[in-house]
């Protein structure tokens, strides 16, 4: 399969996506990188322009691994401009080297493409289980996008009413345009097994819309769950009130009670200065790794299977989660 690099210029910077395919059939854009913490999304968008280069393509797969450059030279969530990538799209050709670079990928990559799928994981800094977040009346080809999504290696579906502004899926759902994105991992680890996951699972998706010829089904995830609450923006969930050491109680993807204890906040001395509940039962989808904490950061996200506002509780929003 041949391979064209298509080259995006964001201000100053040239971000390189591969090209391929180029016949009749879906338009599918691929991103890794967008925060610079995120090196799963990074690797399995490199592994998938390989495994790609071995297959027929019945349509165009475009893969842009970098599409934070600043970032991920530092190894940071943001780059020198401090501004949060997934905040800023659809960007402006005029605006900071962030909203520059939200608009390269807006205009050469979001805004032609069938299928937008976001490789993310959850960073230094949380811990969050494999999930593939999705719109939960999305469609693809026809078909509920819920039900594609059902055929990855995901053990968690998160499919959400709505999304904040700023995302690169948000753009994509302004654009009428469907979209899937990844999570998984954190704490400043990588895991093979994570990375396989993102890979099988592209695969997959590019199969359930006819891009590839059938692509064995990945190992079952089970058991494998839909959760409905919140609308997977990191930046929002149980907000800590104390700064100090957060002393967790459970992991991601526990299911959890509502009123459970997820979590203390002890000081110096080590008396407990807070406690984390759950405001409702759900599952954990994201969860304080790095045990160092200020008031206003987000130390977890509960989300349930009902479609209700049962985000964890917590009140306002503070800290840098992953999506």
């Amino acid at each position: 399969m041949a391979l064209v690099i298509d080259r995006l210029t964001a201000g100053g910077l040239t971000l390189e996506a591969a090209r391929l395919g180029g016949g009749p059939g879906p338009r599918i854009a691929v991103l890794g990188g967008v925060h610079g913490d995120e090196l799963e999304g990074v690797l399995a968008a490199q592994r998938l322009i390989g495994a790609l280069g071995t297959r027929t393509l019945h349509g165009t797969v475009t893969v842009l691994p970098l599409a934070n450059p600043p970032a991920l030279t530092a190894g940071t969530r943001a780059g020198a401009d401090d501004e949060n990538l997934a905040r800023v799209f659809p960007g402006a050709a005029d605006g900071t080297l962030s909203a520059r670079i939200a608009h390269a990928i807006s205009a050469g990559l979001i805004a032609d493409c069938d299928l937008l799928i976001d490789l993310h994981s959850a960073g230094r800094r949380y811990r969050m289980p494999p999930l593939c977040g999705l719109p939960a009346k999305g469609t693809v080809g026809g078909r509920p996008l819920l039900d594609v999504a059902r055929t990855t290696a995901f053990p968690f579906l998160w499919a959400h009413g709505s999304v904040a502004p700023g995302r690169s899926v948000s753009h994509a759902e302004a654009l009428g345009k469907p979209w899937v994105y990844f999570e998984c991992g954190g704490g400043g680890a990588l895991r093979e097994h994570d990375i396989d996951r993102y890979v099988t699972s592209v695969l997959r998706l590019l199969a359930e819309v006819g891009v590839l010829d059938a692509e064995p089904a990945p190992a079952p995830a089970a058991p494998q769950v839909v959760v409905r609450d919140g609308d997977g923006n990191t930046d929002d969930g149980i907000v800590l009130g104390a700064s100090g050491l957060f002393v967790t109680r459970c992991a991601a993807g526990d299911a959890v009670t509502g009123g459970q204890i997820l979590g203390t906040v002890h000081g110096p001395d080590g008396a407990v200065l807070e406690t984390v509940r759950a405001a409702a039962g759900g599952y954990v989808m994201m969860l304080r790794h790095d045990f160092e904490v200020a008031a206003g950061d987000v130390a977890a996200i509960v989300a349930g299977t009902g479609g209700g506002a049962g985000t964890g509780g917590g009140a306002g929003t503070g800290g840098d989660g992953a999506a």
